[in-house]
């Protein structure tokens, strides 16, 4: 074989483990690029989840808000009612008039619509300031007197019952 042959051939053999070199070399750099996509991906879809967990919460806290809003304007308003009805009440014990009758009962069937529930003292109950408000105690008493009745707004107490305590 002749010289130029060989440097040929050698030439050939290098240039063979060079282009082998460059092949493992971008097998290497495409597995290392092809991990840092999966991290950029997985970023990404953990992102995504971030973002969508706190547009959830944040809808779900809105309407939280809404509903508290509206049930805080309704309280207000009847509280302010309560003493209507206290004097709607007065007018329909102490009178037989049959329109005040039909507007007394036509408004307390709106405030129980509303969720309004009247709080109920019988003689034989004990003092409860959970819900109570005493206006007068005799010493030694324990039976009570309700003296104005209390009210709750569902479930949540909007005005005590005003009793007195007697023996």
């Amino acid at each position: 074989m002749d010289k130029s042959a060989k440097k040929t051939s050698g030439h050939d053999e290098q240039q063979a483990v060079e282009n082998e070199n460059l092949k493992v070399d971008d097998k290497a750099q495409a597995a290392e690029q092809q991990k840092e996509e999966e991290k950029e991906t997985i970023d990404y879809k953990d992102k995504y989840l971030r973002a969508l967990a706190d547009y959830q919460n944040l809808v779900k806290r809105v309407e939280k808000e809404r509903q508290d809003f509206v049930h805080y304007a309704n309280e207000q308003l009847i509280s302010k009612l309560l003493v209507v009805l206290d004097d709607l009440t007065r007018a329909h014990e102490t009178t037989k008039d049959h329109g005040i009758e039909l507007i007394y009962k036509n408004f307390v069937h709106l405030l129980k619509d509303e969720g309004i529930e009247i709080i109920r003292i019988k003689p034989d109950d004990t003092f409860d300031p959970a819900h109570m408000e005493c206006i007068d105690a005799e010493e030694g008493g324990t039976r009570l007197v309700e003296l104005r009745p209390g009210y709750r707004l569902k479930g949540k107490l909007l005005r005590p019952t005003r009793v007195k305590v007697i023996k």
